[in-house]
């Protein structure tokens, strides 16, 4: 390692061997943090005293070594600076005293656990015993002898893991050579409280001693070093953050070093000024550790274990040290730089002291760590965290305390949304708990947890549930969960006994329970008609919905669907519910059936407001089956919206969040949006290959398989099947009528047979069919009445479809199904040329042809091809107008007709279907062309014919 930041302590090292080369012994002590450069700076010293000619006696302090008699000591005359005969007296003296007695075997000693407690042996060096003095009488004499010759310069490494027998040596030699040409120089740890007390305090009381403290590299050491090893701008760039994360420790300066380089060589690019913190420098922080005494890796050890709760009391206690013990080694710490405010710098710092602990050894310190946190009563999230990593560790007699912060660190982590550790947190809970109800309890919070991301892996939680309900284990509010989930995952044999046990019991649950088992049944009741059969709906437990919690109002506002109340009733209560409720696991349900409320009565726009709302709320949380969920009602509104791309687009990123498995009974809502839009816009294969995905036999149970039955029924009409088309739809009808649920703007099953009907010719039929829908409860929205007027005019006689096209027109445009507003136009269109209108049929035709491109609805675009109508052909001789007409274009001429009866520029686009832009660029047009200012201006003799078109328009 360079030298940086040296240059004083060399000069002063040099002007101590300029002294005792004249005959004035010498000592310098060098203090210095753990790998700040101590022997660096001794090392290259004593290469110029021994190319000066210098007698070098060199030697290092090694914690293996501790107890090894004189070992310093036969350090120092093992080289090559003293005569053979002189070396071998003085070790064979050493050998009598005992030194061979006890040979180096390389055995660590047993570690103090107390750093600061005194070396026992070297409690007092000043003692000299009797078998000790020749030995060292002889080793001085021998020096002195070597001193009268050359200057000796004896040098010790790491003086605080010397013997005490080489202690004594150094200090009875230190007394004897004021007059010699001797320099001792000695490299020390700089701790706060020097374990070698009073060994230090002999050695610096006289006044030939100096003291030279090594200071961390400063930032402009920092960038000197780096100067030395990386290009001069890089060198620049980097030196404020290595010098950040090293503290100016050189050894960690080096380690960034190598990492950066590392990461060059990989082909990373660095950003200016961006620190690479790697492996090299884990090891070097490991390296630091390991030097000292075993104390300072178990303290490391606690802190990285601890993080911002690491206290010297707590670490102590952790760590069965006393808290001055490990004060002193955050102190050791912080002066090697690995600390800074007693925390680690960097993450890859604590990241590497955490990985060095043996994972049986790390569960027993988190385990230790939890509970004393929980007794000096840290935060719950603080608590769990050590019981997680400890993973069930923890001593006999603490599981219930454990449970309790586990279950309470998990609700907060819901709260927060951080499923994953909240299902860690459960799980340990769950495998902690000794109480069989509890356990069942937390269990239920795990299946309802873990649906929220993953139903396929939550359904694993179910038998336990049912074991637990059939054992009475279950409590009535879990008994409510888990029958949302036998729901979910279609086990109709069970649900039906779990409800049955529920409403008997309904009489004695409190309110809030109350109103989230009645939003249970009235669900079930809409989704899930045959599993309630003969099951008495509990009471909501409070009158006047509006007034009441959101499950009572979400079951109130179902009943009023399901039962064909008021559509402007409905769509009150639903606004209602979704402006009260955040997104929540208790407000799912309730928000849905808002959802399904609002699609229901034909506000499709508002249904999409909330959906968009609500799946931007669930994706921000990270909530993956609420994406799914609300996703897949999206798609279902943008099918019902026309947004064919949109609709497809939506149902299969909805479909993709979960696996087939996962989405239970529910998979037919997303799959029939997706089977639904693939036909509309023509691909039937993808359509058919959609079909053949497996479905639950359960789901043709619930009002999904009402829906997927619709879808497949269209697909078999789309690809000419129209008997099994008819079979499909049938089969709707009685199901709905069977379920008194026979809504048709829930599924339009007579609707779909109709048209199947139709395509057998049975006109009367279909007639009859559309007859009825009509005077159904629920089919005065504008969509579902505008579709079915659509149908019926195709099943009556040629002198009535064009008025019973032009109402289904007008109410689809309100409705906002631009698909079905196309085929619409396209009937009408039909319906103009039959009457002998071609002018008007062509002017349908293109609105159509519009719609139909914008909705990708290929097999319409196909149809309306401009080249299947024959264009007006044009009139010739025609006299010209003095008012301009004929520079209008045909855009311009419409805009102009409308604007002379007096339409606002908005009512102009809405009857055109152009933005309010457009108009107004048409009419500027216009007013240049037939040179007016201003709409009063426009003449009033304009063509009839164009007039009447606009009217029907």
């Amino acid at each position: 390692m360079a030298l940086v930041e040296r240059g004083e302590e060399l000069a002063a090292l040099g002007r101590l061997y300029a002294e005792s080369g004249r005959g004035r012994g010498q000592v310098a002590l060098i203090s210095g943090g753990v790998a700040s450069g101590k022997t660096e700076l001794l090392h290259a010293f004593a290469d110029r005293v021994a190319a000066d000619g210098a007698a070098l006696l060199t030697a290092t302090g090694s914690r293996a070594e501790r107890t090894l008699p004189f070992g310093v000591l036969r350090q120092l005359f093992a080289g090559p600076a003293l005569a053979g005969a002189a070396a071998a007296g003085i070790a064979e003296l050493i050998g009598e005293v005992g030194g061979e007695s006890q040979p180096d075997t390389g055995a660590v000693p047993q570690a103090r656990t107390d750093p600061t407690a005194a070396d026992p042996v070297a409690t007092d060096p000043t003692a000299i015993g009797r078998t000790g003095a020749r030995v060292l009488d002889e080793v001085c004499a021998a020096l002195l002898e070597l001193a009268a010759e050359r200057t000796v310069v004896i040098a010790v490494d790491d003086v605080q893991f010397a013997d005490g027998e080489s202690l004594q040596a150094l200090l009875y030699l230190r007394r004897r050579m004021r007059f010699a040409r001797v320099l001792v120089l000695l490299t020390e740890w700089a701790l706060p409280r020097p374990t070698q007390a009073v060994f230090r305090a002999e050695v610096t009381r006289q006044p030939n001693t100096t003291h030279l403290r090594l200071a961390p590299l400063s930032l402009a050491g920092v960038a000197e070093l780096l100067a030395g090893r990386l290009d001069p701008a890089t060198a620049v760039a980097l030196a404020p953050v290595h010098h950040a994360v090293s503290g100016g420790n050189p050894l960690l300066v080096t380690a960034l070093v190598n990492d950066h380089r590392a990461a060059v060589r990989s082909g990373l690019r660095p950003g200016d000024g961006a620190v690479v913190v790697g492996q090299e420098f884990g090891t070097a922080v490991l390296a630091c550790l390991h030097r000292w005494e075993p104390a300072m890796l178990q303290v490391a050890h606690g802190l990285a274990l601890l993080g911002d709760a690491g206290s010297p009391v707590l670490l102590g206690s952790l760590l069965d040290i006393t808290s001055d013990a490990a004060a002193q080694v955050l102190d050791v710490l912080e002066l090697a730089g690995l600390l800074d405010g007693g925390r680690f710098r960097h993450p890859v710092a604590k990241a590497a002291v955490l990985d060095s602990i043996a994972p049986a050894d790390r569960r027993t310190l988190h385990a230790r760590a939890a509970r004393l946190l929980y007794r000096d009563g840290a935060p719950a999230d603080e608590v769990a965290r050590h019981l997680t990593a400890a993973d069930g560790a923890e001593e006999p007699g603490e599981q219930t305390w454990a449970v309790e912060v586990l279950r309470h660190a998990a609700q907060e982590d819901l709260v927060a949304d951080r499923m994953d550790l909240a299902v860690r947190r459960l799980e340990l809970a769950a495998r902690t708990s000794a109480d069989v109800d509890e356990r069942a309890d937390i269990t239920t919070q795990l299946l309802r947890v873990e649906w929220r991301r993953n139903p396929s892996a939550a359904a694993r939680h179910l038998p336990t549930l049912r074991a637990a309900r059939a054992q009475g284990r279950l409590s009535d509010r879990n008994a409510v969960h888990l029958a949302k989930f036998l729901l979910w995952y279609g086990h109709t044999e069970e649900l039906s006994g779990t409800l049955s046990g529920l409403a008997a019991a309904a009489a004695d649950r409190a309110a809030p329970m109350a109103g989230q088992l009645s939003l249970v049944f009235h669900w079930l009741a809409f989704l899930y008609p045959p599993v309630v059969a003969g099951v008495p709906a509990p009471e909501a437990g409070q009158p006047q919905p509006l007034l009441a919690n959101p499950w009572t109002r979400a079951s109130a506002m179902l009943d009023r669907v399901r039962f064909g109340g008021p559509r402007e009733e409905i769509v009150v209560a639903a606004e209602h519910i979704l402006q009260s409720c955040r997104l929540g696991e208790q407000t799912l349900g309730s928000q849905l059936s808002a959802l399904a409320a609002l699609v229901h009565a034909d506000r499709n726009d508002r249904a999409a407001h909330w959906c968009d709302s609500l799946l931007s709320d669930a994706t921000a949380r990270g909530a993956l089956t609420w994406q799914a969920v609300i996703g897949a009602m999206r798609a279902e509104v943008a099918l019902r919206q026309g947004d064919l791309p949109a609709a497809a687009e939506l149902a299969t990123a909805a479909f993709d969040k979960l696996s087939p498995q996962g989405w239970g009974v529910a998979i037919g809502v997303p799959l029939s949006t997706r089977v639904a839009a693939a036909t509309a816009m023509g691909r039937h294969e993808e359509a058919a290959a959609l079909l053949r995905v497996p479905v639950p036999d359960s789901m043709y149970q619930t009002q999904f398989g009402l829906q997927y039955l619709y879808a497949r029924g269209s697909h078999y009409l789309a690809t000419d099947r129209p008997h099994a088309a008819l079979a499909d739809f049938q089969r709707c009808g009685e199901l709905m009528s069977g379920w008194d649920v026979d809504l048709p703007a829930l599924v339009p099953w007579r609707s779909g047979a109709a048209q199947a009907q139709l395509a057998l010719g049975n006109r009367e039929n279909a007639r009859a069919l559309m007859t009825d829908q009509l005077t159904r409860p629920g089919c005065e929205g504008a969509r579902t009445r505008g579709a079915t007027l659509r149908i019926l005019a195709a099943a009556t006689t040629a002198e009535r479809r064009v008025p019973l096209l032009t109402e289904a027109v007008e109410l689809l445009h309100t409705g906002g199904d631009r698909f079905e507003l196309a085929r619409a136009l396209l009937d009408l269109s039909h319906a103009h040329s039959a009457a002998g209108e071609c002018e008007k049929a062509r002017t349908v035709a293109r609105r159509a042809l519009q719609m139909a491109k914008g909705c990708q609805a290929e097999p319409l675009s196909r149809e309306l091809l401009p080249g299947r109508e024959p264009e007006v052909p044009e009139q010739t001789g025609r006299h010209q107008e003095p008012t301009g007409m004929d520079a209008l274009s045909e855009a311009e001429r419409r805009v102009a007709v409308l604007a002379a009866l007096g339409h606002t520029n908005r009512e102009i686009g809405g009857k055109l279907y152009i933005t309010v832009s457009t108009v107004e660029q048409h009419l500027t047009r216009v007013y240049r062309k037939l040179n007016v200012s201003r709409r009063t201006d426009l003449p009033a003799g304009l063509p009839r014919q164009l007039l009447a078109t606009a009217e029907e328009r």
